[in-house]
């Protein structure tokens, strides 16, 4: 009788454990990352946009397609998750850190006009163009980011590299 207790114990805390890592918001975004993957972009891990340099917490997530381009100047973040930073010329961007030089310029235009409200961050590293979504809101299929990336990729790949 003991025996049963203990289990239908264990069984009682368990259950709404494995029910919320299986919850239909869990699986939206874990299909998500995987078509991001299967389109090719890296899906990383990250700290929020607008996060200080004493915050380590990663808590976003970035979805990454690699380009040609892999120059020093090609490190910047432009957000609209809060109102730290500089305003930009981007109604409702705000830059998180330092600004990237004018040659961007087309691109930050194409990737900020064409996002919808479900992106949080442009963020751009050497090697890599990258957007911070809102993943359980996000309105657009997937494959509107990977095409946006896409065509950013061609623009730094044709007028940067």
């Amino acid at each position: 009788m003991e025996w049963i207790l203990i289990v239908f114990g264990i069984l009682l805390v368990a259950f709404p454990v494995v029910w919320v890592k299986q919850s239909p918001t869990q699986k939206k975004i874990a299909n998500l990352r995987k078509i991001a993957r299967e389109s090719g972009l890296l899906v990383r891990r990250c700290r929020r946009p607008d996060a200080r340099e004493d915050e380590r917490k990663l808590t976003s997530v970035c979805y990454e397609m690699p380009c040609a381009y892999k120059e020093l100047d090609m490190t910047f973040c432009l957000q609209r998750v809060s109102e730290r930073g500089e305003p930009s010329a981007w109604n409702t961007w705000r830059w998180a850190g330092k600004k990237p030089n004018t040659k961007w310029t087309e691109v930050i235009h194409y990737l900020t006009t064409s996002s919808s409200k479900d992106v949080k961050a442009l963020i751009v590293r050497p090697g890599f163009i990258g957007l911070i979504l809102d993943e359980k809101n996000v309105s657009q299929g997937l494959t509107f980011y990977v095409e946006i990336l896409s065509n950013s990729k061609k623009i730094v790949d044709r007028d940067l590299a």
